[in-house]
Formats: structure tokens, C-alpha cells, sequence
């Protein structure tokens, strides 16, 4: 684990972060922050598809402007961490672009909410990454598994929601894959992706930007549960919310 120099700044700031990760949770569960859009927007502002291209793209122009300085003379490790990050967003652009149905508008405010979150995210670990992981060992190596089984397993599951709202838009009770004993497969498998980026990084500051991601994730597919059972009479009673059979 690489720590930051412990300057008044740097307790104050990473402090913060912690207070930070502590708090997203309760605050998107009981708040609903950050989850106005989708089948929690309560009104509609702007096109979905354009809204989301925002939300996925900023953080790789936010990731570029991190590492302009060191990314010419960048060793492997840099550039494993910089491609993992850009890929992830990459991935999430086309998918938006290209697989995903949409049924409505999106919240302008909740876009550039989760668009400032994922960009200050992906600033962040890029300028970290000015002091990288030194030298390669097996939880990078893991790191690989991780992210690659996260990416994978993340798009298969937005490609099976994709396939089934293919002849309608209305929502539905999601079945295939993992959605036949969870409700946000695809949550669980973007931690899988965010765990593999940290391997790679190692550094405090991207554990916490983890933390986050599954503080916000976590909270999410609470109310996403919570929401299929009240929509849905029939909804399945073993069904949970990320992690099968457990949780």
C-alpha cells in the first residue's frame, strides 16, 4: 500500500474522504442522492443516451488531464493503471451508445452529479498514479482477474437487459444470468472491475475511491430491490440484491 505524506493537508483531506465513504451509503439510501435517473427519475431533462455518453466520458477526459505531464515518459505500471481506467469508461461509453434501451429522459442534476463523482474518481487515481506501484507482484497479477472478470461479467449482464427490453421499454422483472438470484448483477461485477484497479494502483486514496464505489453501489441495489418489490407482486422472495444467496 503506498500512503501519502502525512501533511496537515493531507490528514484534513484524506479524513474527509473517509467521512466521505461513511456517509454515501446512508445518504443515497435514505436521501435517494445520486439516483435520479433510470426508474428513480422523477422528471425528465435530458435525452438518456446523451446524458449517460456525459456521465462516462468526462472521467476519461478528467483521467487525461491527471496525467498529461508524467504520461510520455510513463513506465508499465502507469500505464496499466491510466488503460484500466480509460477502458472501464471506454466500455461504459459504447455500451450507453450503442446496447443500452432507454425509456425516458435523464435528471440533468443527477448526470452531472454522478459525472463529477466518476471524473473526480478518475482524476484522482490519475494523479496518484504519479508514484506508482513498485514492483509487479501477485495482487497485481490478481488485479487482472479481477478486473477482466468484472468487465466481462458486467457487460453479459447489460447485454441480457438489453436483449430483453428489446421488444418493449416497460420494466420488468430482469431473468438470465445472475439477475435469476440477485437484481444488480452488474453492480457486483463493476466492484469486481474497481477491486482490480486498486490492485493495480495501491495506492490509500484509490482504496477509498473503491470504498466509495461500493458505498454508492451497495446503496443503490438496496433500493433497487426495494423498489421491484413494491412494483412487482410477484416478485421472487429469494432475490437479492448483489451477491447471490448472501446479500
Amino acid at each position: 500500500m503506498i500512503f501519502p505524506a502525512w501533511t496537515d493537508f493531507n490528514i484534513i483531506f484524506y479524513s474527509i474522504l473517509l467521512l466521505v465513504v461513511l456517509l454515501t451509503s446512508p445518504a443515497i439510501y435514505f436521501g435517494s442522492g445520486l439516483l435520479k435517473y433510470n426508474k428513480f427519475r422523477p422528471s425528465a431533462e435530458t435525452p438518456a443516451r446523451l446524458g449517460m455518453f456525459i456521465l462516462y466520458a468526462s472521467p476519461i477526459i478528467a483521467l487525461y488531464f491527471s496525467a498529461r505531464n508524467y504520461v510520455a515518459n510513463a513506465n508499465l505500471i502507469q500505464w496499466i493503471v491510466l488503460t484500466s481506467v480509460a477502458l472501464h469508461f471506454m466500455k461504459r461509453v459504447l455500451e450507453s451508445l450503442f446496447l443500452h434501451k432507454y425509456s425516458g429522459a435523464a435528471k440533468l442534476s443527477a448526470t452531472i452529479s454522478i459525472a463529477f463523482f466518476y471524473s473526480s474518481a478518475s482524476f484522482f487515481i490519475g494523479y496518484l498514479n504519479r508514484t506508482p506501484l513498485h514492483p509487479i507482484d501477485i495482487w497485481f497479477m490478481l488485479g487482472f482477474v479481477f478486473y477482466f472478470i468484472g468487465n466481462i461479467g458486467n457487460f453479459i449482464h447489460h447485454k441480457i437487459l438489453a436483449d430483453l427490453r428489446k421488444d418493449s421499454l416497460e420494466y420488468f422483472i430482469p431473468k438470465g444470468g445472475l439477475f435469476n438470484y440477485v437484481v444488480c448483477p452488474h453492480y457486483l461485477f463493476e466492484i469486481f472491475t474497481w477491486v482490480g484497479i486498486f490492485l493495480f494502483s495501491r495506492h490509500l486514496g484509490t482504496l477509498l475511491v473503491l470504498g466509495m464505489i461500493i458505498a454508492y453501489l451497495f446503496a443503490r441495489s438496496l433500493v433497487t430491490l426495494k423498489w421491484y418489490r413494491e412494483t412487482f407482486s410477484d416478485f421472487p422472495k429469494h432475490v437479492r440484491t448483489m451477491i447471490p444467496f448472501v446479500f
